[in-house]
């Protein structure tokens, strides 16, 4: 069995998609989860990729809880069979490197890597992002009926009550929140630590549900203050600052900038927007096998 297990969040463009699982399927083991109202073919891909693990379960909208749901699933998913490290990326990846080299890479650092600051952020909208946990948010209602309007505008509403007033909601025990990139690599340590709380603190992803992006809180709230090996550092290269998408989604004049980093994997890429830097990067990296 191998070692390393990776972990893709998809939800559109399957080509790509698959350009993606066929870089990777020879040398890790792949658990893909593929958004439940996604135009990808779940069935074509398991009739095609038998080796892969393929779920369709979740419903993921941008803001909303689901995105943290999703991640763990997949974690408890590949937990089941007792890895010694947890990649998680999305459909939108590509790996920079060949497989061989990031598997010495994975090796060789021999670490956890999860960016996570403590709350506030300077550079973070919402009062530092303190307000993604303290306000209630409508992000996690993605209905079109009367009710699911309604609930919206009642959440809404609160909000703004909160605001005015400037009532908020206490985290979890009161813990203290941390933030960063939902795109982690996790050693086995920092997996058993991570289900092992999930397992005794149930309450604790209910409290994420009508929060804001909790995808950037969850794991690495639960992180940051265990004794785990862990390197406050991104395994995938993002371009937030550039625009006009945040992240940015990489165009072929970014192959410079994206070739300079060290990181393993890089997002995001859409090959209806630029499909030359999705095969300039594959054939540069696959040049080297």
């Amino acid at each position: 069995m191998n070692e390393i297990a990776i972990l893709i969040i998809a939800h559109k463009n399957q080509p790509q998609l698959e350009l993606l699982l066929s870089n990777l399927a020879d040398d890790f083991d792949l658990y893909v989860h593929i958004d439940k109202t996604s135009a990808i073919n779940k069935e074509e891909l398991t009739a095609k990729y038998p080796n892969i693990r393929f779920y369709s379960k979740l419903h993921v909208v941008w803001g909303g809880y689901n995105l943290s749901a999703c991640s763990l699933f997949l974690f408890q998913q590949a937990y089941k069979r007792n890895y010694k490290y947890y990649a998680l990326i999305s459909g939108q990846d590509l790996p920079l490197r060949s497989n061989e080299e990031i598997k010495n890479f994975i090796y060789k650092n021999d670490s956890s890597y999860i960016v996570s600051d403590k709350l506030p952020i300077k550079h973070w909208a919402y009062n530092g992002g303190i307000n993604r946990y303290e306000l209630y948010w409508e992000h996690d209602i993605t209905g079109n009926s009367l009710w699911d309007t309604f609930r919206r505008k009642l959440i809404g509403n609160i909000r703004k009550i909160q605001l005015k007033y400037n009532t908020r909601r206490p985290f979890y025990k009161g813990m203290d929140v941390y933030g960063g990139s939902n795109w982690v690599l996790l050693r086995q340590d920092a997996m058993d630590y991570l289900i092992s709380f999930i397992d005794e603190n149930p309450r604790f992803m209910k409290r994420l549900k009508y929060c804001f992006c909790t995808d950037e809180l969850w794991m690495q709230t639960i992180l940051a203050t265990s004794n785990c090996k862990i390197k406050n550092e991104h395994i995938t290269y993002l371009d937030w600052g550039t625009g006009p998408e945040y992240p940015r989604t990489l165009r072929i004049e970014d192959y410079d900038n994206i070739r300079k980093n060290t990181c393993p994997f890089a997002r995001k890429f859409d090959s209806e927007v630029d499909n030359e830097i999705i095969e300039k990067l594959l054939d540069s990296r696959n040049s080297s096998i």
